[in-house]
């Protein structure tokens, strides 16, 4: 996430990371990246610590049906569910005295948890921050967006990839700009009223080939509603079929290049990956599987909701398999040929609006 921090923002980011630090944090942060410097020099896995950065399923329920999600149009094959509360306390309660960031979203919507806000408010109470991605349609009063801002989220992404409702549904099938141009809104004021200064909140834009004319009008709305960033995210895609359809033509936001072997991913390494160091995802009902990139949890490393089974799992064999075969060679992993890590494009432009 580095990537996403201007430097003129840094002194704002080091005052709030200094509430998550621990010497605990620091040494198994450490520990961490030596034995991934040590495994890539040696080819050869080598685990230390517990990973640093969590990813967290609260639902993989949504609201929306985009297309080129497997949530949405319906390609994501295992259950449904929300995560319980309960459930989410044991995982954290394990995990918190060793990791300091929660990214709280995978498949799904997070806040159709009615829990979500109490998950956000009890990793905060223990030091942990917090990220989440949102489509922006329930923040409909503003005792929605007080509670959001109460919990003490730490950061939110606002998903509009679109200027207007017409190109805007064209992806985000089943929404409503003005809905989320409201909740913006409310968000916006509820910070202020309440006079906190998080969440920061950003303004996503994923540039497609229907939109990709429309990135300044989108900055522009952002500057007006008053959000601290502005992002403009490179489109994934499955399909030949997807590509034509939704790939922008302009170069600088398309992650692909063609190649003899078909589209790839530009600049991706052929081995290794970081992500298997330092993060973990674990989905709604549990599942740990290596990276939100595992939409079906295919490679299902364990359980997390087991009292005291993480350490198990992470140096398990399923999991030091799998890092194996990615030392090796990634590019026999279907879902690791088409994925962003190492590509410092999947965001090819970030822009600070408020210091």
């Amino acid at each position: 996430m580095a990537y996403l921090v201007a430097s003129k923002s840094l002194p704002r980011y080091v005052k709030r990371y200094l509430r998550i630090f621990s010497f605990r944090r620091l040494f198994n942060f450490i520990l961490v990246m030596l034995s991934m410097t040590l495994s890539w020099m040696i080819r050869r896995p080598i685990v230390w610590g517990q990973p640093f950065m969590l990813m967290v399923e609260p639902t993989n329920y949504c609201n929306l049906k985009c297309p080129l999600c497997p949530s949405g149009n319906g390609e994501m094959s295992r259950r449904r569910g929300n995560m319980s509360l309960d459930d989410y306390k044991k995982m954290v309660d394990e995990l918190a005295p060793r990791s300091f960031m929660m990214m709280m979203w995978n498949q799904g919507e997070p806040y159709l948890n009615g829990c979500f806000n109490e998950m956000v408010s009890y990793a905060h109470s223990k030091g942990i921050f917090t990220f989440t991605s949102t489509n922006g349609h329930y923040i409909r009063k503003d005792s929605e967006a007080e509670s959001i801002v109460e919990s003490g989220l730490d950061e939110i992404i606002v998903s509009l990839d679109g200027v207007d409702q017409e190109t805007y549904q064209k992806y985000r099938v089943g929404g409503d700009i003005n809905k989320v141009f409201d909740g913006v809104h409310r968000l916006v004021a509820a910070k202020r009223r309440l006079e906190i200064e998080t969440p920061l909140i950003n303004l996503q834009f994923i540039v497609m080939r229907h939109n990709q004319d429309d990135i300044d009008i989108a900055e522009q709305y952002a500057r007006d509603l008053g959000v601290d960033k502005f992002l403009v995210k490179t489109a994934q895609v499955y399909s030949d079929s997807d590509a034509d359809k939704f790939l922008p033509t302009e170069d600088l936001y398309n992650r692909y290049e063609e190649t003899d072997d078909g589209l790839v991913v530009k600049g991706q390494p052929g081995r290794g990956c970081k992500v298997l160091w330092y993060s973990t995802m674990v989905n709604w009902n549990g599942d740990v599987a290596p990276c939100c990139f595992d939409k079906d949890v295919d490679f299902k490393m364990g359980s997390a909701f087991e009292k005291g089974s993480f350490k198990n799992i992470w140096r398990g064999r399923s999991y030091m398999d799998f890092r194996k075969t990615v030392l090796r060679d990634r590019s026999t992993i279907d879902m690791c040929r088409n994925c962003s890590e190492g590509y410092r494009g999947m965001f090819s432009h970030v822009k600070e609006l408020r210091s």
